[in-house]
């Protein structure tokens, strides 16, 4: 026989046990939910930087052998003399006016643009400077590049009909055997991968790291 319940059974007080499945997430489940979604947050937000700053890198490699084209076409185009200026957070071409034989800026390349501003932190870019010869990097243990950052400034100079000179003897060791730019990406701790801009003798101008095809 069925059992038929009054109306006064409807609203009979539940029992403890009944509240406590019925209310939901309890306060640990919900700290630890929480902590989840923190720490999935934290690794999204880490890639997301280090894909900003990878970008980043690629770019200011980009912009600095753009620089060294801009030089040297601005030498022979208008048939002067072109300074590239390397320190280890930029690079500047300056171009000397002939009528007023004054040295104006011509282009700069730096950390601390905005658009790649993400290098500055923590030294994780910096420039290693010029050093004498071009080498692909399978050869790059044979002709290794500078040991550090540079200190203070160096000087690349074009000449009218295109050709470049170390102008103050700082750091050719190889006459006529054109120049490489090394840039140095520590982003990972321990980590330093390096970048190649090479300059033959004849104007050609190639960018590439070490792991990665030439540009």
């Amino acid at each position: 026989m069925q059992r038929v319940h009054s109306g006064r059974d409807a609203f009979r007080p539940r029992t403890v046990r009944g509240l406590a499945s019925s209310r939901g997430f309890t306060l640990i489940e919900l700290m630890v939910t929480v902590a989840i979604l923190s720490i999935l947050a934290a690794a999204a937000l880490t890639g997301f930087r280090q894909d900003q700053v990878r970008s980043q890198y690629k770019r200011f490699i980009d912009d600095a052998r753009g620089a060294l084209q801009t030089a040297r076409n601005a030498a022979i185009d208008d048939q002067t003399l072109v300074d590239v200026e390397v320190t280890a957070t930029e690079i500047r071409v300056n171009r000397l006016d002939q009528a007023t034989d004054v040295w104006e800026p011509l282009m700069r390349v730096a950390l601390d643009r905005p658009s790649t501003e993400l290098l500055e932190v923590e030294d994780r870019v910096c420039i290693f400077g010029f050093a004498s010869g071009v080498q692909t990097p399978a050869q790059a243990e044979d002709a290794p590049p500078p040991a550090g950052c540079v200190d203070g400034t160096q000087v690349l100079r074009f000449q009218p009909d295109g050709s470049f000179v170390d102008r103050d003897s700082d750091f050719t060791t190889i006459e006529n055997a054109g120049v490489t730019l090394w840039i140095a990406n520590r982003q990972v701790s321990g980590n330093t991968k390096l970048a190649m801009i090479q300059m033959f003798p004849g104007g050609l101008i190639r960018a590439f790291d070490r792991t990665s095809e030439a540009t």
